[in-house]
């Protein structure tokens, strides 16, 4: 059977199949798709309220005196009905947009979630290896409320073992970093720990925090199994 060529036709031969694995990969692809259909919804309730401010415009036009009797002297005319389509369009993107964060399922053994507008610790981080390289974990921030609190940056301690082994926090690398949390939104960000030849086996403990959060706290546990001879 002929071997099939690579070719620039948007064909499955054309999928870079290592990036299907590479979970930097797919948590940057999943905060991409999260951040364009925010954009989108944003502009799309932005062109309704264009087209309600021009049909409020017009309607005043047409009115003319009717309208202005309507209205005792001093008081504004009341809320169009276009304004109220907007609102509860706009409510409904926000209603699909978190539900395609929830939808994916629970939260996968092992992972962290931060509340930025909660306080205190949730389950912790889990992660485990054998051998050196980099080992990865996912964190989710999550801002449920209508505050957006710009570009969060995450932090870690050393971690360290009950025998005093320290893996040092420059270690620790996150991705994305900062991460741009607005309002009523969720980012997936990855949790990485290069691991060196001079990492012994053992169970690492250390904690993660959130720049300008100081009642949020996430525990990190590392467990570095010892590899078969």
């Amino acid at each position: 059977m002929a071997e099939r060529v690579l070719g620039d036709d948007s064909t499955v031969t054309d999928l870079p199949w290592a990036a299907v694995f590479d979970p930097a990969a797919n948590v940057r692809a999943l905060g991409a798709v999260q951040s364009q259909g925010l954009r989108a919804a944003t502009e799309l309730v932005d062109r309704f309220v264009k087209l309600a401010g021009a049909d409020g415009s017009n309607g005043a036009d047409r009115d003319g005196d009717r309208t202005a009797s309507a209205n005792p002297p001093g008081e504004s005319p009341s809320a169009t009905p276009d304004v109220d389509r907007v609102v509860a369009t706009w409510e409904a993107l926000m209603r699909r947009l978190a539900a395609t964060v929830t939808a994916a399922g629970p939260v996968a053994a092992g992972t962290g979630t931060l509340d930025l507008n909660a306080s205190g610790a949730t389950a912790a981080v889990q992660i485990e290896n054998q051998g050196t390289g980099p080992a990865c974990a996912e964190v989710w921030l999550h801002n449920g409320g209508a505050t957006d609190h710009g570009d969060v940056v995450l932090r870690c301690s050393d971690l360290l073992t009950h025998t005093g082994d320290v893996i040092t926090a420059d270690a620790v690398q996150f991705d994305p970093q900062p991460v741009p949390m607005p309002a009523r939104s969720s980012r997936g960000v990855l949790a990485t720990v290069q691991l060196d030849a001079d990492v012994r086996p053992g169970i690492y403990r250390g904690t993660i925090l959130v720049n300008g959060h100081p009642d949020l706290w996430l525990p990190l546990v590392l467990t570095m199994q010892p590899i078969d001879r």
